[in-house]
């Protein structure tokens, strides 16, 4: 975190230095509700009536959520049609229900734009300690469970170009590190990931969008010596995702909005000795819906909404049940907009 603080104090002081156009705030309070905070099969719930112990540290199934969020921005302008926009961003996430689930995410955004949809951006972002759940630690026991948490960090480069006057498109790649906390280091991933987006504004009406995701992930470290298991948790993964957004001539609200989005993933695993992976496959799929309502000129009001389902496919009808749930979720957000101008 202190890592982040630095970044955006950095870029507060250069912004006084350069440039005359002001810093833009966004400071952002969310409230929300999940219905399956860790993510349990149908089998699971049943089980953790016997068992307690596998909710860990939650006293539900379910918890409401609290969000704040801090995004500032600040341009530099060269000519009419060449600026400089960096962004810097920071949240903290608290789940009521679920005290381990408390983390905080962060990064910025360096965006070159050079014409009308044309520009390039490069992002980092940082996830920080985010609890999944308990689990067994196999290590040592077939019965001890421990918190199961994990770190992301992501760089990714994003290259945007017009295509026609009501058209364009975004290609790019990233690079992200998820490592485990201990004792579930042999779990760490090196994804590779590409992307390409085809979005198509329609005359008096919105934004239609198609995106495709590829991804890569390698698991190094799972080979002995280093870990008793040599497990092998790679897997290949390819993503669509079809948002549809309604911002003209809509009654009472800004903007409505639709999407889609399918990921199926492949495991590499093929050894019998671990059939918790080998064979494995899933179709993660995430329908969305939101609304957005200005409120004053510098208030407004996001209500989403998204159900979530996992179906696992294997040979094993276990390993069907352990690994397939469902997920519903609300959210409703608060934004404030303020600019700090003293030029």
């Amino acid at each position: 975190m202190n890592t982040y603080i630095k970044i955006s104090f950095t870029i507060l002081i250069l912004s006084k230095i350069w440039g005359s156009t002001p810093i833009e705030y966004t400071l952002a309070v969310t409230g929300g509700y999940d219905d399956n905070v860790l993510r349990f099969s149908q089998n699971e719930i049943n089980e953790a009536v016997q068992d307690i112990g596998i909710m860990g540290g939650s006293s539900t199934f379910d918890s409401f959520i609290t969000r704040f969020s801090l995004y500032g921005t600040k341009s530099f302008i060269y000519s009419r049609s060449h600026s400089i926009d960096i962004k810097v961003l920071y949240s903290s996430s608290n789940y009521r229900n679920t005290p381990e689930k408390k983390y905080w995410s962060g990064g910025f955004d360096v965006l070159y734009k050079w014409g009308s949809y044309k520009n390039i951006k490069y992002s980092l972002r940082h996830l920080d300690q985010f609890y999944l759940r308990h689990y067994v630690n196999k290590d040592i026991s077939n019965e001890q469970l421990e918190p199961c948490l994990f770190t992301d960090r992501n760089q990714s480069l994003l290259l945007s170009q017009r295509i026609s006057k009501h058209s364009w498109m975004n290609v790019g790649a990233g690079y992200l590190q998820r490592y485990y906390a201990k004792p579930f280091i042999e779990f760490d991933l090196d994804i590779f990931y590409y992307k390409a987006k085809l979005n198509y504004k329609i005359k008096k009406t919105g934004t239609i969008s198609l995106q495709l995701n590829y991804g890569r992930a390698v698991n190094e470290s799972h080979f002995l010596p280093e870990r008793p298991s040599s497990f092998n948790r790679s897997y290949e993964t390819v993503e669509w995702y079809a948002p549809i957004k309604v911002n003209k001539q809509v009654p009472f609200f800004r903007e409505i909005g639709l999407s889609t989005r399918f990921e199926k993933r492949v495991y590499d695993a093929e050894d019998p000795n671990d059939p918790l992976h080998a064979g494995r496959s899933h179709l993660d799929s995430k329908y969305d819906i939101w609304f957005k309502k200005n409120i004053t000129e510098i208030v407004d009001l996001t209500l989403s909404a998204r159900y979530r389902t996992r179906q696992t496919d294997s040979e094993y009808d276990w390993v069907k049940d352990l690994k397939s749930f469902e997920q519903i979720q609300f959210w409703l957000t608060l934004k404030w907009d303020m600019i700090y101008d003293n030029y």
